[in-house]
Order: structure tokens, then C-alpha cells, then sequence
């Protein structure tokens, strides 16, 4: 059996001969012009600018940047990208040239969902002002949002033919979700529903990203479809939502990240024992990877290992 098998018994939710290994049996592409990527300063197709911060080994959007105050008039003030105005085939040749398909997975990290995106055009203050005072344009917005996200998945089908598309939406802190549940099921579910059921039309496994506290969405996000979920992160209840979920979906992650492997003064050993819990605790008989979105170099090294060495047996 290949990584790819593997993981895909995984997925299917049919026992697979060892733990799927998220650092090692994906080859990963995060979705053009959604986040500018390189060093120092630059923007993203829609016009925010994002700055490189090396202690992250990220890019943020750069503060102090003009925004879009209200969305009375966002048709004027907002501009989609034109994604025909790309040479598809020449990007997806460059992206692609290394890729394994015999042995692994493709994945597109699919970024800025609705709220993301929102939030970066209009900053947090005015994009959930945005949602109490002028819900109807929130709603317009979403829409051609939606429209667009479901014309570049077409795209990542026909030029890159991804097995799996990860939607980025990220939708709450370490103790709350930042909009009540009302107001996700009015403002944020059914533009998620649309881009499911476009991903699946197509072909292609969703796995939904969000980071901090959404265990409130879980049940709901499992009746509308999704066929993964990740980060998965520790606050919420993973150990619950294995034991409700882990039959229907892929669960992606539960790493005590912030606890144990990202803190600085963690021993290897530490590390490495997180990721003996983790897996004790959720990868069960199967329907789990392990993966966890980890930016120090040493420390993924350690826990790819660990999942490799502990979980190479698991199933046996």
C-alpha cells in the first residue's frame, strides 16, 4: 500500500495499514493571489496589503492600511480578481512539476473564506459591524463571494486536478467563536454549504480549516457534508468530537499546539509524547491524520518523526 492508499482508506473511513502522515503524504499548493507570499510588504488580487513577519514565518495584513468602511456601496469599493487573466497552465506546470501522484495526495489550501475575507477588506471592527448594520450587502457580498470561489475551483480542478480542497475559514479564539452561532448559520453556513457541494460536484474531498473555538459548528458542518476537519485545535473538546463525528468525517489534527509543541521551553521528549497522546486518543481505527500547523522546522521534524516511528505499526 502507497501513502496515497493509505490515506485514502483514511478518508474513506476504512482502516489503513499505519497513521497517515500530514507533514509527508501531501503535496500542498495554497491558492494563488488569495495572500501575497513572498518577503517584506506586497498584496493579494484583492488589494490588501500583507507584511512578512519572520517570527511567524507568515504574512499578516499590514495594519494601518486604508479599508473599506461600510459595504453600502461595495460593488464600487471591492474589485474581484480576474481569473481569466491568469496562464493557468503555465502556473499549474510550475506548481505541479514535483508532485507524486502515485504516492501521494494533492492538496490546495483554499484561503480566505467569507469571514477571512471580510475581515481583511474591511478589518475586524468594521467587518462585524458590518454583519448587524448592513446585513443585506454582508449577504451580496457572500453571494459573489461564493460565485467566484466556485469558478477558481473549477479552475484547481481542470488545471491542477487536486484530490482535496481545504477551505480557510477561520472562525474563533481559544475560548469563544468570534460571531454567535445565529449569526454564523445566517452570514457564514450557506455560502460554506455552496462551496461543498461545488467542491464535491467536481470531484474533489473538502476538508474544512478553521482555527480556535468552533466546536459549537461541528454537528452542523458534519449534516452539511464536509469530509474532513482541521486543525482541529485543543481547545475544543477533540477527544467528544472523535468520539460523535470520528465514524463520519476525517479528523485532521488535536495537538495540544499552543501546551506542548509550540511552546519554547518543550523538551523533545515532551514533543514526542504529545504525539503518542494525540494519537492514542484519536486515531482510533482510522478516519484520522496527523497534522498540525506547526511553523518551527525542528519541531516539525521531531513530530513528523514521531507519527512516523509511533504510528508506523498503529494498526497492526
Amino acid at each position: 500500500m502507497t501513502p496515497r492508499e493509505n490515506m485514502l482508506a483514511a478518508y474513506r473511513h476504512e482502516t489503513p495499514e499505519w497513521v497517515p502522515n500530514g507533514f509527508t503524504d501531501y503535496d500542498l499548493w495554497f491558492s494563488y493571489g488569495e495572500r501575497y507570499f513572498g518577503e517584506g510588504t506586497g498584496d493579494d488580487w484583492f488589494g490588501v496589503n500583507w507584511t512578512f513577519t519572520p517570527d511567524l514565518n507568515s504574512q499578516t495584513v499590514t495594519p494601518g492600511q486604508d479599508e473599506v468602511e461600510d459595504l453600502e456601496n461595495w460593488k464600487e469599493d471591492i474589485h474581484f480578481p480576474d481569473l481569466d487573466a491568469c496562464d493557468w497552465s503555465a502556473i499549474a506546470a510550475g506548481a505541479t512539476k514535483d508532485w507524486d501522484r502515485e504516492n501521494r495526495m494533492s492538496l490546495c489550501m483554499f484561503l480566505n473564506g467569507p469571514f477571512e475575507r471580510l475581515m481583511t477588506l474591511m478589518g475586524f471592527e468594521n467587518g462585524v459591524c458590518a454583519f448587524l448594520e448592513t446585513p443585506d450587502e454582508v449577504h451580496e457580498f457572500f453571494d459573489a463571494l461564493t460565485d467566484y470561489k466556485c469558478r477558481y475551483l473549477k479552475i484547481l480542478k481542470e488545471y491542477f486536478g487536486f484530490d482535496i480542497i481545504v477551505y480557510h475559514d477561520d472562525w474563533g479564539n481559544n475560548q469563544n467563536m468570534f460571531i454567535s452561532m445565529d449569526m454564523w448559520r445566517e452570514f457564514i453556513k450557506p455560502y460554506i454549504q455552496r462551496v461543498i457541494d461545488c467542491t464535491h460536484e467536481l470531484g474533489m474531498i473538502f476538508e474544512m480549516h478553521s482555527c480556535g473555538y468552533i466546536r459549537p459548528t461541528v454537528p452542523e458542518l458534519v449534516e452539511m457534508g464536509i469530509d474532513a476537519l482541521q486543525p482541529l485545535q485543543y481547545c475544543n473538546e477533540v477527544e467528544e468530537i472523535k468520539k460523535e463525528f470520528g465514524d463520519r468525517i476525517l479528523l485532521s489534527g488535536g495537538f495540544n499546539t499552543q501546551g506542548v509543541l509550540e511552546r519554547p521551553d518543550a523538551t523533545e521528549e515532551e514533543i514526542r509524547q504529545e504525539v503518542r497522546r494525540t494519537l492514542d486518543s484519536l486515531a482510533g481505527i482510522g478516519g484520522y491524520c496527523a497534522n498540525a500547523p506547526i511553523i518551527d522546522t525542528d519541531v516539525v521534524r521531531i513530530v513528523s518523526d514521531e507519527i512516523t516511528a509511533y504510528g508506523r505499526n498503529y494498526y497492526k
